[in-house]
């Protein structure tokens, strides 16, 4: 069956029934069977670095399927699995059934699952999120949710119409009790009025040359893992840069959304969080460097400006990231991940710099990437990693080093925004993180890609969908889709 099909079908079938908060899927009996204690039923799509990563917490409940267009990272998904040695994941695991797509799998056992947790490349979001919203499945789908604007609105649209569907965003550091003690106090007035926000990021794009193109791995469906996108070259990875798959997609336009789409939804997230920011009304792009063609910016300077509304005033939001200026984007400098050898060359707003000279913290400096908030009464820095300082000390006690909360251990406990997602369905409840809050991030994150492609200088208007003042930046709120995989004709 097609791809188009498969949508067409789960339409075609009419509006789906309205259930309460927690009813997964077609009927009420589901609910019912959740709530006797049975497992969830999941599939993981994705099975790469981040369906690795948190694959110990996706086993609290039982695994009916994964998905991965790679044979081989179906097979390291075993391995992974095997060298957790911890039975009840084993028992979670066994029986788990294998898919090249997601389209085949939601044929083959669509009907009988609870909930999908999505960690494909952010190219490959919006179709499977569909597919699952449409037939009623609660939906975790990774950072930063979708490649575009426009993606960004349908999610949210399609979200919307399917009343009890639990989604959860996967920012790990919504959860942290780090984030709730800082958001809290932000919120208490221990800043005063918040009038800006420096947001930075360590990363470049992985790609200062084009690699060589090679043929994709054996066995592995190409035309599967491009989706929507064009059918482009498989570049491997090499000793001295990452390859188009499995991760180095991040740096490709079309594919992934560059430093601010891998990270920017980690970053800026407290301070959407705590000032209850929505949509900015204009964003002014201060500089943009590429090197490669067809890659993201190697180096970003934005500045989301939001107006007052009743919970805040007006603010400020500035984004930095990559290469600081007048540091060549080699490999001499730069990592084949895209991270900059030293903390010197790192492109930190000086007024981060400032912060931190004021206050004694050059032998204990920032971490490499966050947050500093600026406020009438006092400042904060914070990471998403759970570190975070108030300036002065007196407006709030600090946590200066990168320990990461108990239940942050990667190998031996419970990522706590998987754990949320579940229980959400358990408890018949929103969760904490979910598509309506996520959304608005996700669609700022994406209008830092527009203001990069509309280059230094640029000042776009925004009304939260559309660019107002500039038709050919407008033309990038969404992209051009292969046959058979355009969302909006499904």
């Amino acid at each position: 069956m097609s791809r188009r099909r498969v949508l067409k079908g789960v339409a075609a079938a009419g509006v789906l029934p309205l259930f309460n908060i927690g009813c997964a899927g077609f009927g009420q009996g589901r609910a019912v069977r959740i709530a006797k204690g049975d497992k969830l039923r999941v599939a993981l799509i994705g099975c790469g670095i981040q369906g690795r990563t948190i694959i110990n917490a996706v086993l609290l409940e039982k695994l009916v399927a994964i998905v991965d267009p790679d044979p081989s990272q179906l097979e390291r998904m075993d391995k992974e699995v095997a060298a957790l040695n911890d039975a009840a994941c084993s028992a979670n695991y066994a029986g788990v059934r294998k898919f090249a797509t997601y389209q085949d799998m939601f044929n083959a056992v669509g009907d009988g699952l609870d909930a999908v947790i999505i960690e494909t490349p952010n190219h490959q979001h919006i179709l499977p999120a569909l597919l699952a919203i449409r037939r009623g499945i609660h939906v975790f789908l990774d950072k930063p949710l979708v490649l575009t604007v426009a993606e960004g609105d349908l999610l949210l649209a399609e979200t919307r119409k399917r009343h009890g569907i639990v989604t959860q965003v996967g920012t790990y550091g919504h959860t942290f009790p780090s984030m709730t003690y800082c958001v809290d106090r932000i919120r208490e007035g221990a800043l005063g009025e918040v009038t800006e926000v420096w947001a930075y990021d360590d990363r470049c794009n992985s790609v200062y040359t084009r690699p060589g193109a090679v043929p994709p791995p054996k066995g592995m469906d190409w035309d599967a893992w491009c989706g929507g996108s064009p059918i482009c070259d498989f570049y491997p990875e090499s000793s001295d840069q990452d390859g188009m798959h499995p991760h180095g997609w991040h740096s490709w336009i079309g594919y992934g959304n560059g430093s601010i789409g891998n990270l920017g939804m980690h970053i800026m997230d407290v301070a959407f969080y705590a000032l209850g920011l929505k949509d900015p009304d204009r964003v002014t792009c201060h500089d943009a460097q590429f090197a490669c063609e067809g890659a993201w910016a190697y180096r970003d300077v934005f500045e989301f400006h939001f107006p007052a509304t009743e919970r805040h005033g007006e603010v400020r939001l500035h984004w930095w990231d990559g290469l600081k200026d007048g540091v060549p984007y080699k490999k001499e400098f730069v990592n084949k991940f895209g991270l900059p050898h030293k903390r010197e060359w790192l492109n930190i707003p000086p007024r981060v710099l400032e912060e931190e000279k004021k206050w004694g913290f050059e032998k204990d400096p920032f971490y490499k990437n966050g947050v500093l908030f600026v406020g009438t009464k006092a400042n904060l820095w914070f990471t998403h990693h759970g570190g975070f300082r108030f300036m002065p000390r007196s407006a709030g006690w600090c946590m200066p080093r990168l320990d990461r909360p108990d239940d942050f251990n990667y190998r031996r406990n419970t990522l706590p925004h998987v754990r949320e997602f579940y229980t959400a369905i358990r408890e018949r409840r929103e969760a904490n993180d979910n598509f309506e809050y996520g959304v608005p991030l996700a669609k700022t994150v994406c209008l830092g890609n527009i203001s990069s492609l509309a280059g230094k200088g640029s000042v776009l208007a925004w009304d939260g969908s559309h660019v107002t003042n500039d038709a050919k930046a407008d033309a990038w709120i969404t992209k051009t889709y292969r046959k058979g995989w355009n969302p909006f004709e499904q």
